[in-house]
């Protein structure tokens, strides 16, 4: 099936094309979309050698590049999009020299939004294996942005991401989940320092017990999202957290049960270096793989042969699958 584009006139497989829209798997190759890519591609040159002083000239290009431009745009040349069509900005959208814009899926900004130097959002995904991949194969999720958010400079969005409203990311941040609104996050993967308020106002009582060491020999608990720690032997429920500590000389390794309600408990082995314990994540249920962990009925119990004796896990879910992030150790 193909179908005329109206403001340019280019054929293309409007099968294929529409599966990338729905994000399913397509064929990158598919017909009419080398057109589709070099209008972008000429646009993007266009406008990236068009004079400073010429702000009309580059608003109208912009316009014909994006698909949606809201009121007073600021783009700094240079500028790459795969399609152009598929990048939507509010009001007062300024990006910095050097953003690139990969979009096979829609990549969506709300007004005010600040975007550093040398920004990059991905939209398109890959297959691992080789053999799909070299079979041009591919798809695309899309990305969303609200409003008031500052992008440091050299931050890179990765698909299906949403960032929400009035939103601080640090310089070089990877963003690989979505991030809520009202709060500042760094770091790669990104993830979330402290709270703060719609105005931006940060809460000192957070960065208090951000910035609070970890005391030995005590259980000391250190949380990003800014709620109480438990009181004495209480399981953290819920919660994310920060903290990283020393460990002593001698490398650790940590027998971890993870408790079900209904299933028989889980083992697994961190092996964690002296004098430096690092963050462990687990992208997937723990045990068998058809485990499902049932939201607030888990518990860890650890052993270890230095005097590590928490670890604190948040507990997420997406798409029916349950899965612990382990960030960090008390001791």
């Amino acid at each position: 099936m193909r179908k005329e584009l109206a403001y340019e006139g280019i054929a293309y497989d409007r099968e294929e094309f529409e599966k990338c829209a729905r994000g399913e798997v397509y064929r990158a190759d598919f017909e009419g979309r080398e057109q589709l890519v070099t209008r972008a591609l000429e646009l993007c040159q266009e406008y990236n050698r068009t004079p400073a002083r010429d702000k009309e000239r580059r608003e109208e290009l912009l316009r014909r590049l994006f698909g949606k431009v809201g009121k007073n745009p600021d783009v700094q040349p240079n500028i790459f999009c795969g399609f152009g069509f598929n990048v939507q900005v509010g009001d007062d959208f300024y990006a910095n020299n050097g953003c690139n814009f990969v979009d096979p899926g829609k990549i969506t900004f709300g007004n005010h939004v600040f975007v550093g130097p040398d920004c990059g959002f991905y939209t398109a995904c890959h297959p691992i294996g080789y053999q799909l991949r070299n079979q041009l194969l591919e798809w695309a999720r899309p990305i969303a942005v609200g409003d008031n958010v500052w992008f440091g400079g050299g931050c890179r969005v990765l698909p299906g991401v949403t960032v929400g409203s009035n939103v601080v990311i640090g310089a070089g941040s990877v963003v690989t989940r979505d991030i809520p609104d009202n709060c500042v996050a760094a770091g790669n993967p990104c993830r979330v320092l402290r709270r703060i308020d719609p105005e931006g106002r940060e809460s000192s009582g957070e960065r208090q017990k951000e910035e609070k060491p970890m005391e030995y020999g005590k259980r000391t608990w250190i949380f990003a999202d800014g709620d109480l720690p438990p009181r004495g032997n209480e399981e953290p429920y819920g919660h994310e957290a920060l903290s990283i500590v020393n460990c002593g000389k001698e490398d650790a390794e940590i027998q971890v049960k993870v408790l079900f309600s209904e299933r028989e408990p889980a083992h697994f082995l961190l092996r964690v270096p002296g004098n430096r314990v690092i963050c462990f994540r687990l992208d997937g249920p723990v045990g068998e793989p058809a485990y499902q962990i049932p939201y607030g009925q888990y518990a860890l119990l650890l052993e270890s042969s230095v005097p590590i004796v928490a670890v604190l896990g948040r507990l997420d879910r997406r798409e029916n699958v349950s899965y612990y992030e382990l960030d960090g150790f008390a001791v």
